[in-house]
């Protein structure tokens, strides 16, 4: 596709800010442009959380992928790119620097990959963020799924209203940024145990947003709140998938 004085090219992630789509790009522009600049997840990765492969038939390496589906509670989670280049950038630009224009971003990341791949989502009956603590400024999935409800114009996707959000946080938990794998999962049931439900859940298929995936012990404690709430399924989309070290 050639741009145009009417329909110029994007600039590319993450030259974001000073495209001619920043403000009222359609998540097909903004979908198509990350596609082409972002580290995609491999084509050989883990059904379960999309960590590349070196190869069809490779064990992956996160020990929840392992486990049953009783046990780690989710399905699978997916990932828009993989959390490497100028997505490893940016998120932090959101999360830590109040910069919320990538959040108009993201939002349309989430529903440009939900309409490429609609055959993976076409039962989900509740889209929901994986809420950030309440002393979070700003609280950038919560900022993220109003993004992503108003570039599901079309009301494509059942994504919860932002403005009544399904699950909250009601405190501030310990962090589990670059700490073991007992601490995370210790952090992970702690976050959990702050969360309460406003909508029940009960015998629908849900979709749990999210940032970045990197050992899913939050996904995990998550689903298996939401599934302690009778819900039938829990999957995940995530914006990044951490790569394996």
């Amino acid at each position: 596709m050639t741009g145009s004085a009417a329909n110029p090219e994007p600039l590319g992630f993450p030259r974001c800010a000073d495209c001619a789509y920043r403000l009222t790009g359609a998540p097909e522009i903004c979908a198509r442009c990350a596609t082409a600049t972002l580290p995609q997840v491999a084509e050989a990765h883990c059904l379960v959380c999309s960590q590349a492969l070196s190869g069809p038939g490779t064990v992956c390496g996160n020990r929840i992928c392992g486990w049953s589906l009783e046990q780690r509670h989710f399905t699978r989670v997916d990932a828009v790119a993989m959390y490497d280049g100028a997505l490893k950038q940016t998120l932090p630009l959101l999360k830590y620097n109040g910069r919320l224009g990538w959040a108009l971003i993201y939002g349309r990341l989430i529903i440009g990959w939900l309409d490429n791949h609609a055959d993976q989502a076409a039962d989900i009956d509740l889209i929901l963020g994986n809420p950030t603590s309440p002393d979070r400024k700003p609280r950038h999935i919560e900022e993220i799924m109003r993004a992503a409800s108003a570039a599901n114009r079309t009301g494509r996707w059942p994504v919860a209203d932002p403005d009544h959000p399904v699950p909250t946080k009601r405190q501030a938990t310990a962090p589990s940024a670059g700490t073991s794998w007992q601490a995370k999962m210790a952090a992970a049931e702690e976050h959990a145990a702050a969360i309460d439900l406003h909508t029940a859940v009960a015998g629908r298929k849900l979709l749990l947003v999210d940032d970045v995936f990197t050992t899913g012990a939050q996904m995990t404690t998550i689903a298996r709140l939401l599934r302690s709430h009778g819900a039938r399924e829990v999957r995940g989309l995530v914006l990044a998938r951490a790569p394996w070290r």
